[in-house]
């Protein structure tokens, strides 16, 4: 199991690093390629380490960090110096390695759902009204706002606590339980479904 640090974005970033950083960039810019991989170099191993957070998979998170410092030089023009250099990679970070978890777990699920068809061969009436209740769920979540998805399926999917959501996502305790508690009721009335069980 690969070994954890604190989260880099959680960590205020030192004067010396913090100004490095924005020359770099600034470098990066004017059309200096070797300056974004100093960037890379620096921080790469501590993405891989947060990614894997998410993924729990050592492949995915190096996969992750590809994408992330990919997305990163695309959008450096972006990035705006009155915040940290590294607070900035480490939102598309975090963007990236939950859309990669989201795919996968959908991955997961069609895999099993044809699986499960292929074991139980019903009738073509069942596969139909099967796939009609997961196209509506599907479209159900895919009306809610991203945060919201996202705490909701870290709740019920990935079983993981407040706690544990509000530090992934760098949102207040407080703020969880209200995401989560309004996506269940556009769920609710997306669905026309009983409620979702209660969170502990």
């Amino acid at each position: 199991m690969m070994a954890l640090e604190r989260p880099l974005h959680d960590i205020p970033a030192a004067p010396q690093r913090r100004a490095a950083d924005e020359k770099l960039v600034r470098a990066t810019l004017s059309g200096c390629d070797e300056a974004f991989d100093v960037l890379v170099d620096r921080y790469r191993r501590r993405i891989v380490q947060y990614a894997y957070r998410y993924s729990h998979n050592e492949q995915d998170a190096n996969d992750a960090a590809q994408d992330t410092l990919l997305r990163a030089y695309r959008s450096l023009g972006t990035f705006r110096a009155d915040r940290p250099f590294s607070r900035w990679l480490f939102v598309i970070a975090r963007n990236v390695s939950l859309d990669a978890v989201r795919r996968k777990r959908l991955s997961e699920r069609t895999t099993s759902l044809v699986r499960m068809e292929a074991l139980s061969e019903p009738d073509t009436a069942e596969v139909v009204l099967r796939r009609e209740a997961a196209s509506r769920v599907r479209a159900a979540l895919g009306v809610l706002p991203q945060r919201q998805r996202a705490a909701l399926e870290l709740y019920y999917i990935k079983g993981l606590r407040y706690r544990d959501i509000a530090d992934m996502l760098d949102i207040p305790l407080g703020t969880v339980k209200t995401y989560i508690a309004r996506a269940k009721r556009r769920l609710r009335t997306e669905l026309g479904s009983e409620p979702l069980p209660a969170a502990a």
